[in-house]
């Protein structure tokens, strides 16, 4: 399998694994040295645990995504929209972030970084 074929199962399963909740199916698409800073201007989470436990935090508040459009890759990297969405108890908030993950020659994500802010979320109507 190529690198541009792992890089596109990788983000296919990333996005259907928030459909499951399915952690370990997240987390099986990381390097040990992985980071993650989402949003972008966050502190990063740096290292297979810090970034384990935020998707736990993600996961256990029943983040949905779904795929926008194309995945878009160059070289050892992905970008892809997705729309996300969260029961905040209050109702349904959606955020709508582009997710831009590097990889390494294994086809393991070595970092993830989410460019989002303000007016790309909100309470759904």
């Amino acid at each position: 399998m190529s690198l541009e074929e792992k890089i596109t199962a990788a983000v296919n399963t990333y996005i259907d694994a928030f459909q499951t909740s399915d952690l370990e199916a997240i987390m099986g698409l990381y390097a040990e040295d992985c980071s993650v800073e989402d949003p972008v201007g966050s502190p990063p989470k740096q290292g297979y645990d810090e970034v384990k436990a935020f998707y736990t935090s993600a996961l256990e508040m029943n983040v949905k995504l779904q795929l926008e459009s194309e995945i878009r890759i160059a070289g050892n990297e992905a970008a892809f929209a997705f729309t996300g969405e969260v029961d905040t108890g209050n109702g349904i908030m959606t955020f709508r972030p582009i997710d831009v993950m590097a990889f390494n020659d294994d086809g393991k994500v070595t970092s993830m970084r989410a460019f989002f802010g303000p007016t790309n979320s909100g309470m759904k109507d």
